[in-house]
This record gives C-alpha cells, structure tokens and sequence, in this order.
C-alpha cells in the first residue's frame, strides 16, 4: 500500500504485513527517516461523528439597523418554493432573521444567479418584511426589484431562477 510521509509528504510503499493483526504499524520514511504511524485499511473502521443536531430555535434578534426582530409563538413560517430547480422545497423559517442565498445561509439555493447572500427575511412584531442584501441580480417583488418589502401570508418574491411562497400558519394548540 502507498503511505506519504506526515512529516516531509514523500509518498513510500509499505508492505501489507507489517501489520500482521495489529490496526497500525511503525513505518520509516525512506526519505526523511521519520518514524510514523500507519494504520492498517483493512482492519481500522472509519468512525464519523454526527453532525444533524437538533439546533435551538432563535426567538428574537436585533437587526443591523437596530430594530428588534421576534418569532411569535403562535404561528409557523416556511418559503416554498414554487419555480426553479428546487420547485416543491419547503424550508421552514426558525429564526426571525432568515438568509437566503447560495453559500452561508439558512435557505442555500444551488443557482448561480442567486448571490452568496441574497436576502433576508426579517419578522418583527409589525410583520414581516423581506430584504434585498445589495444582492448582484436583485430580489424581485410582484416583478419589480426591491430594497426592502412587506410580506404577508401567499406573498411571493424571486431571486435568480427561484420563486418563494411566504406561507403563514397557526400553530396547533
């Protein structure tokens, strides 16, 4: 089998039985004489640890701008979306401050006209508005583009090749 060396990265060949039974062997590098430890493929398991953990709900925030942002406890939100490659998606809104965009945010759309952070839904106690993040291709509101809009239940917005639902529901009691 091919090892490269953990010290100077000098890839070496080591024979299988240096190992006999054993999960890992010394092996020298031919080319550094530095002694290190290889483990065995045939015998060692991979062992990944989870990494889906339930993560706590964020109730309130405080927007940039300062203003405080809450998640009532009597509704639930969730974007659907209703064209693009993700069509049927639904994403549920856990947070009163909710990114959307390709790469570090809560809803990560695989569009390239979507920029990395796109936009934000923010809810507050005054309801729901839908931010524009000085995205490349803009977010687009009844087919005009926007800084900054007001949402309410059924209302729908486009970014890149994507169209979202904002859907409002009442909590079971």
């Amino acid at each position: 089998m091919e090892v490269r060396c953990q010290h100077c990265g000098h890839a070496f060949s080591v024979e299988g039985s240096i190992f006999g039974e054993r999960e890992k062997a010394p092996a020298t590098c031919p080319a550094c004489k530095h002694l290190q430890e290889v483990i065995n493929p045939r015998l060692a398991t991979l062992r990944i640890d989870r990494t889906r953990k339930k993560v706590p709900q964020v109730l309130s925030q405080t927007t940039p701008d300062g203003r405080l942002l809450l998640l009532p406890q009597d509704r639930d939100f969730s974007l659907k979306v209703l064209e693009g490659e993700e069509e049927g998606t639904v994403y549920p809104v856990n947070k009163p401050r909710f990114l959307i965009g390709r790469t570090n945010a809560d809803a990560a759309i695989n569009d390239t006209l979507v920029s990395r952070l796109h936009c934000a839904l923010e809810i507050s106690a005054d309801g729901v508005i839908l931010q524009d993040l000085e995205s490349t291709n803009g977010t687009l509101v009844d087919g005009k583009p926007i800084f900054s809009a007001p949402l309410s239940n059924g209302s729908t917005f486009r970014i890149g090749s994507h169209v979202f639902e904002l859907v409002i529901t009442p909590k079971p009691a």
